[in-house]
């Protein structure tokens, strides 16, 4: 017995001693044949080391796997067999594109299943996220189920560096199916404190997180690879103060792609929706004296709309919209002031402020009566078309905005309404966030709702600014061309208006008293517009197009050839040629309480 015991032993030894001697030579094998394997998959994969053992029989170290775009690291990854695999993954990370990724410090799996067909299910630090794949004849199955996984304890979701969101905990499922070349896809989840990315200004060092809310997100559809078309039938999303449905298809993906998109927001809270996304509703609004509560009350809408065109061709897109705003119970005391007399303190690129005061007892001041009627119409025609036509926003040029603004690479186009554009120099800051932008509906809203259109112009051209410390349209008329506005020649109006997007850019562009070539093919620009609706005669066309544009500075001497300057106050003289006039004022009456409602199309 003591012989065998013995034999047992020596033959035990042995075979360690083998194992041991043979160790690293298996385990180059194994990371070869696990590298190669993947290959075999499509993936490129790299594992830095390879160590077997008795606890845990199998360890790899940075571990490594790419494959359409996506990128897996881990420190390192345990594997343990109980009857079923189990794999402890540390430091890992799945990076994604534009900059995006997913990281988790432990995560424990069950894996089971070999082949094509297989599932993930997750077990540390807490249940609650199953992957499974399974592989039929001509099609493939990849399904993910999430069962109320609190997801912040188990990922940390992050763009570069910054925190893109918070998932709150999650529950719901999504499917990818590919058979016969049809790629068909299902998303139904739902998360209770999730925080979205807050909408900050762009180059802040930390853009911060929304306030914690319900979110729900539904999508079916299929991607048709042969015909390169993606259709989306039915989608829906829900989060604080706003839901949102629709419908989405896209044709000739890969070589002139064109979009349908159908959108309906059935209700939409600003003053919630702001809150949410972080942005907050606009410091400058008061109720009462105090400053506006993240419940104050800033209106609702609710928005129908419908875009078609082609991606190449900003121009082809054809926009319906159905736009109903209504305006809250009270209106914030500093849009109603804006009914009479208010002086604004207008502040500079440089920081510092300028005090226009809107009141007809002030000297700069022009009522929109005493506007000529052309001087109107060559504004509404550069800026703001459907100006009439609105109650506030205008989606019908914001496809041309964002494909021109992506074409270029930055942004050269803007898609604002007059009304939009006031009220971010009432209230607004100066930067380009898209957070400033969201702050711009409601308010332009409540502009609309409660002012109407004539006043809103009247007081647009009265505010803006034209050129450094130069805001209105009579001291810009009598700084540049020392005239009366009614005194404007059609060239000189179109000037003028061509100046309103960048007011102190343009400064070197007449710096010797003529506008340079880029200026001025603008203005001839806007001069055709004004022709082709025939606002201008062909005799005024051709005099405008043939006219020397003399730009004179702050302080000149007046024009000897303009009229002499009337008394504020004082009745107009009769404009320059103006053509048709203005469109009348439909919503000149301030709608307090009641629903405000319009309809565009085109």
């Amino acid at each position: 017995m003591r012989r065998r015991v013995v034999v047992a032993a020596v033959v035990v030894a042995l075979v360690a001693g083998g194992a041991l001697f043979a160790r690293p030579r298996l385990e180059e094998v194994l990371r070869a044949r696990l590298e190669k394997e993947a290959a075999r998959r499509g993936a490129e994969a790299s594992i830095g080391e390879v160590r077997l053992g008795l606890w845990p029989p199998l360890r790899l170290h940075d571990v490594a796997i790419s494959k359409s775009g996506l990128r897996f690291e881990a420190k390192q990854v345990d594997c343990f067999w109980r009857g079923r695999t189990r794999l402890n993954v540390s430091e890992a990370v799945l990076h994604g594109p534009a900059d995006l990724s997913l990281a988790s410090e432990l995560t424990a799996w069950d894996l089971r299943g070999a082949g094509g067909s297989w599932s993930l299910a997750l077990v540390l630090p807490r249940p609650g996220l199953l992957v499974e794949r399974t592989v039929a004849p001509g099609e493939n199955d990849l399904a993910v189920r999430l069962s109320d996984l609190p997801v912040d304890r188990v990922f940390d979701v992050r763009r570069g560096d910054r925190a893109l969101l918070e998932g709150g905990t999650i529950r719901g499922s999504a499917r990818l199916t590919d058979a016969a070349g049809v790629l068909a896809f299902d998303v139904e989840l739902a998360s209770s404190a999730a925080r979205l990315p807050a909408l900050a200004a762009e180059g802040d060092s930390d853009p911060g997180l929304g306030a914690p809310m319900q979110v729900e997100l539904r999508a079916a559809g299929t991607w048709r690879r042969p015909e390169k078309t993606l259709d989306v039938p039915a989608f829906s999303a829900a989060i604080a103060g706003a839901a949102v449905s629709g419908s989405l298809a896209v044709h000739d993906l890969g070589a002139d792609p064109a979009v349908d998109l159908s959108l309906e927001v059935e209700r939409a809270d600003f003053a919630t929706l702001l809150q949410s996304t972080g942005v907050g509703a606009p410091a400058a609004l008061e109720a009462d004296g105090k400053p506006t509560t993240a419940a104050a009350d800033l209106g609702s809408a609710s928005l129908s709309a419908h875009a078609q065109g082609r991606l190449s061709d900003p121009a082809s897109f054809v926009v319906t919209q159905d736009v109903r705003f209504t305006p809250p119970a009270r209106v914030p005391a500093v849009i109603a002031r804006l009914r009479g007399d208010f002086v604004h303190e207008a502040v500079v690129e440089n920081g510092d402020s300028h005090v226009v005061e809107v009141a007809r007892a002030s000297p700069d001041y022009i009522p929109l009566d005493d506007v000529p009627p052309l001087f109107v119409r060559t504004l509404l025609l550069a800026e703001d078309a459907g100006f009439y036509g609105h109650p506030g926003i205008d989606l019908r040029e914001l496809p041309a905005a964002i494909l021109t603004d992506w074409a270029r690479g930055g942004a050269v186009r803007g898609a604002s309404t007059i009304t939009q554009q006031l009220a971010k120099n009432l209230f607004l800051t100066r930067d380009k966030r898209v957070g400033r932008k969201v702050q711009e509906v409601p308010l332009a809203f409540l502009l609309e709702s409660s002012l109407g259109k004539k006043r809103i112009l009247e007081i647009y051209v009265n505010v803006i600014e034209w050129g450094p410390g130069l805001f209105g349209l009579r001291p810009a008329a009598r700084a540049y061309f020392g005239r009366e506005p009614r005194d404007l020649t059609p060239a000189q109006m179109a000037f003028l208006v061509c100046l309103i997007p960048a007011p102190v850019k343009y400064q070197s562009s007449f710096a010797h008293g003529t506008p340079g070539p880029g200026l001025r093919q603008l203005v001839d620009a806007l001069l055709a517009k004004l022709r082709s609706v025939d606002a201008l005669s062909e005799d005024d066309y051709r005099a405008a197009l043939g006219e020397t544009i003399v730009v004179r500075g702050a302080g000149a001497a007046p024009d000897p050839a303009a009229p002499a300057a009337a008394p504020a106050g004082a009745a107009p003289a009769p404009a320059a040629p103006s053509g048709p006039t203005a469109p009348s004022d439909p919503a000149s009456a301030a709608h307090e309480g009641g629903r405000f409602e319009a309809r565009s199309a085109g």
